[in-house]
C-alpha cells in the first residue's frame, strides 16, 4: 500500500499528538532561534551562553531517573501536558526576567521538559500506531516537527522586526527579543489544547501504560521475556554478590535491563557519538553563519528555516527507502553520504553553496533518525520503552553537558574550522559503530528464531 495511505490510517489521536508536536516544536523553534543572539543582546558574555545551554541538559541529566520514573506513574498522556507547562513556565521566565539566576532557572525547566517529552513521545506513538503505520507515524512526526520549525523560523525575522517596531526599538534590542520568547511561550501553552482534546483511551489499553506501575503485571512482563529470549541468565555485573539485593529490590522492567544490559547498551553508542558532534557545532549553527558570511538575523533565519522545511520533507522518504533496503541500513547509508556535505559547508566559503551542502546534510543525515527510534522501540518491551527511549536520549545528551562550553571556547581562539572536522569524524564512527552493531551479524540474526532476533 502506497505510504500516503498509510498515513490517512493513522488513529484520531495519533494525529491530535501530531497536531501538538508541530505546536510545541514550532514555539520551540521561535524561542530557539534567537537564543544565541538574545543573551549576548541582553548583556551576557559569550561564555555565559554556553553555561546556559549546558545547564540546560545538566538538569536534564540530573533529573533523568526521577523524570523516568515519573512517566511511569502519571502516564504517557499526562506527561506529555506536563512538559508542555514547564516548557512554557521555562520560556516564560526568560521573557519576564531575563537576570543571570532566572536565566538558569529557566533553561534548567525546558531541560527538564525536554527530557519528560523524550521519554514520553516515542512510546505513546507506539501505542497509536501498529507495524503498519508505525513507521509512517514516527517519520510524519519528525516532518511535521521539523518542517513546522522551520516554517515558523521563515517568519520568525519579520516577527521580531514587527514586535521591534511595534515596541518603539530596533528590531535587535533585548526588548524584542524578550517578545519573542513571550510569543514562544504562548505558542506552547496553545500545543497544550491537542492533547486535551485526545479522547481517554479504553481501561483495557490505558492498562497497558501504567503495567509498569503493577507488580503482578511487570513481573508477568519480565518472565515473558525471559521466556521468549530462552535466557534468562543475569550479566556478570549483576551476580556480583553487593549488587544481588539491589537488583532485586528493582522494579522488573528496570531489572530485566540490569541483568542483561548487552540488549539496550548497543542502542546508545551511536547517540552518545552523534551528541558530542551535534553539540560542538550545529547549537552554534547561526553564529557561524553570522560571522561566516556576516548576514543578517533574519536572513540566517530564513536559511534555517529552509533547512528544516527540506530536512521535514527527506523525513518522509526515510520509510519508502526502509521498506526496500531495511531500516539500519538505510540510517548507516544516509548518515555515511552526509558527511561530505557537512565539510563542504563548513569549508566553502561561498554562501549559496555552503546552504545548498547545508541543505542536502541536513536532508541525509536526519532521514534515518526517527526511524531510529522506531527500530529501537521495536526491540523492546513495552513497559520497558520509556526506560530505553530514556536511556537512548540521555547518551543523545552527554555531549551536550561538555561541548558547548569548549565550542564556545574554540570559536573565540580558531574559529569553525574545528567543529567542522571533529563533527565529521564524530559522525562518522556513529555510522560505523551501528553498522558493527547491527548489520555486521545480520545473518547470524536472521538464522535465529524471530521472537529471539527481535530481543536479541
Amino acid at each position: 500500500m502506497p505510504g500516503w495511505s498509510r498515513r490517512r490510517q493513522l488513529s484520531a489521536p495519533a494525529r491530535l499528538y501530531l497536531l501538538h508536536a508541530a505546536l510545541l516544536t514550532g514555539s520551540l523553534a521561535l524561542n530557539g532561534a534567537f537564543f544565541n543572539f538574545a543573551i549576548p543582546a541582553l548583556g551576557f558574555k559569550l561564555q555565559f551562553l554556553g553555561l546556559l545551554n549546558t545547564a540546560s541538559i545538566a538538569v536534564a541529566a540530573i533529573l533523568s531517573l526521577p523524570l523516568w520514573w515519573l512517566v511511569t506513574r502519571i502516564g504517557l498522556q499526562r506527561s506529555l501536558l506536563l512538559s508542555a507547562l514547564l516548557q512554557a513556565l521555562g520560556i516564560g521566565m526568560t521573557a519576564l526576567w531575563p537576570s543571570a539566576v532566572p536565566l538558569l532557572i529557566g533553561v534548567g525547566l525546558t531541560g527538564a521538559a525536554a527530557t519528560i517529552f523524550q521519554v514520553s513521545a516515542p512510546p505513546y506513538m507506539m501505542e497509536q500506531s501498529d507495524s503498519t503505520t508505525r513507521d509512517h507515524l514516527f517519520s510524519a512526526n519528525a516532518a511535521v516537527n521539523i518542517g513546522f520549525a522551520g516554517i515558523v523560523t521563515f517568519f520568525a525575522g519579520d516577527l521580531k522586526t514587527w514586535l521591534g517596531w511595534l515596541l518603539g526599538t530596533g528590531a535587535e534590542s533585548a526588548l524584542a527579543y524578550r517578545a519573542i520568547f513571550a510569543c514562544a511561550a504562548l505558542g506552547v501553552v496553545l500545543a497544550i489544547l491537542p492533547l486535551l482534546a485526545i479522547r481517554r483511551r479504553s481501561a483495557q489499553a490505558s492498562a497497558s501504560v501504567e503495567s509498569v506501575t503493577q507488580q503482578p503485571v511487570a513481573e508477568a512482563v519480565a518472565q515473558r521475556l525471559a521466556t521468549v529470549t530462552g535466557d534468562d541468565e543475569p550479566s556478570w555485573l549483576a551476580r556480583l554478590p553487593l549488587l544481588v539485593p539491589l537488583v532485586d529490590r528493582l522494579p522488573p522492567n528496570v531489572r530485566q535491563i540490569v541483568r542483561q544490559p548487552m540488549r539496550v547498551l548497543p542502542l546508545l553508542v551511536s547517540p552518545l557519538l552523534i551528541s558530542f558532534g551535534a553539540s560542538a557545532l550545529f547549537l552554534y549553527l547561526n553564529l557561524f553563519f553570522k560571522t561566516r558570511f556576516g548576514i543578517s538575523d533574519t536572513s540566517i533565519a530564513r536559511i534555517l528555516a529552509i533547512l528544516n522545511i527540506a530536512t521535514g520533507l527527506a523525513a518522509l522518504a526515510g520509510p519508502a527507502i526502509s521498506t526496500r533496503i531495511g531500516k539500519m541500513p538505510m540510517i548507516v547509508l544516509t548518515q555515511l553520504l552526509s558527511i561530505p556535505f557537512l565539510l563542504m559547508l563548513g569549508f566553502v566559503p561561498v554562501l549559496g553553496i555552503a546552504v545548498g551542502a547545508a541543505l542536502v546534510r541536513g536532508a541525509l543525515f536526519n532521514m534515518g533518525s526517527p526511524l531510529y527510534d522506531a527500530f529501537a522501540m521495536e526491540r523492546t518491551d513495552e513497559s520497558a520503552r520509556p526506560i530505553v527511549i530514556g536511556l537512548i536520549n540521555g547518551a543523545y545528551t552527554v555531549g551536550y553537558l561538555i561541548s558547548p562550553v569548549i565550542s564556545t571556547w574554540v570559536q573565540e581562539h580558531y574559529g569553525f574550522a574545528p567543529l567542522f572536522i571533529t563533527t565529521a569524524l564524530f559522525y562518522g564512527v556513529a555510522a560505523l559503530m551501528n553498522y558493527w552493531l547491527f548489520m555486521r551479524k545480520r545473518a547470524v540474526r536472521q538464522s535465529q528464531p524471530i521472537e529471539q532476533r527481535d530481543l536479541a
